[in-house]
């Protein structure tokens, strides 16, 4: 049997789980994932630990995204442009490769909306390694204005200066939360911090902080819809949860593991009923 699971800390609201084992037995593969919860003084030896272990691979979630690097012996293209890792494979010869699928959730949400990054005005939260990742695709696709916030302003300065080591036009700055005329003026606002996680969790923003055709994404996966995607879709912007968004991703690191394109509509359909093309825009 194949061995998968997903890292982080914490760990009890993940998903993933169930949709790669929706996605193996459709596939007919002999594998498992399970979830651990790791604390981050932990995680090098848990990382080769499960290695020695056999396991063939491991998604990576909050707060360990950028400190996991230091467990790989091979880098991939995407971990080295977006400063992140949310994906690792264990070898053969028992070298640990990480690479980055968070890009490819993040454009392939953004496409199904029609959405071209290119000139446009984008705020995001938090400056960890999904809002750093997203940040830095968002300046390699042509956005015009890139601005980021987070609880810490040292990790505010730590993206920032990383960004600006990114050849672009594109003008990046600090995102201040009580700023909410700015926030209302972007084109695309994006949650990445783990603002949501727990029920009783504010949103990020105000839903005075956005308006009507204004796309919003809060990539936190739940069944419930995060409380920042609530404000923003009661502001009347296009509102879109983290789910498809945790599909795309994980589709990925699937075909990054097995060499096999994964079944979407069967992964997508852990957390829906409706066919991935027809799912609404806003629940």
């Amino acid at each position: 049997m194949l061995k998968f699971a997903v890292i982080g800390h914490p760990i009890n609201h993940s998903l993933s789980p169930k949709m790669h084992a929706a996605n193996f037995k459709a596939l007919s593969i002999d594998a498992e994932y399970e979830k651990f919860d790791v604390l981050p003084e932990d995680l090098i030896s848990f990382v080769r630990a499960k290695r020695d272990e056999g396991y063939r691979g491991l998604n990576v979630t909050i707060p360990h995204k950028i400190a996991v690097i230091d467990a790989l012996d091979n880098i991939d293209k995407s971990v080295e442009e977006y400063g992140s890792c949310n994906t690792i494979r264990f070898e053969e010869d028992g070298k640990i490769s990480g690479f980055n699928t968070d890009i490819t959730g993040y454009l392939d949400v953004l496409k199904r909306q029609n959405f071209d990054l290119s000139g446009k005005r984008v705020v995001i939260l938090g400056c960890g390694g999904a809002g750093g990742a997203l940040a830095a695709a968002s300046l390699r696709s042509g956005a015009a204005e890139v601005l980021v916030g987070a609880r810490r302003r040292e990790s505010e300065d730590r993206l920032l200066e990383r960004l600006a080591k990114i050849p672009s036009s594109c003008h990046i700055g600090r995102f201040c939360a009580s700023d909410l005329e700015t926030a209302r003026a972007a084109d695309l606002v994006v949650n990445a911090t783990p603002l949501g996680l727990k029920e009783d969790d504010p949103s990020p923003l105000p839903q005075e902080a956005f308006r009507p055709g204004q796309l919003v994404l809060d990539i936190i996966p739940l069944q419930r819809l995060p409380p920042m995607a609530k404000s923003a879709k009661t502001a009347g912007a296009i509102a879109l949860d983290g789910l498809d968004f945790l599909v795309a991703q994980g589709a990925e690191s699937f075909k990054i593991w097995i060499n096999q394109e994964a079944n979407r509509e069967v992964m997508r359909a852990t957390f829906f009923n409706t066919p991935l093309d027809f799912r609404p825009n806003i629940r």
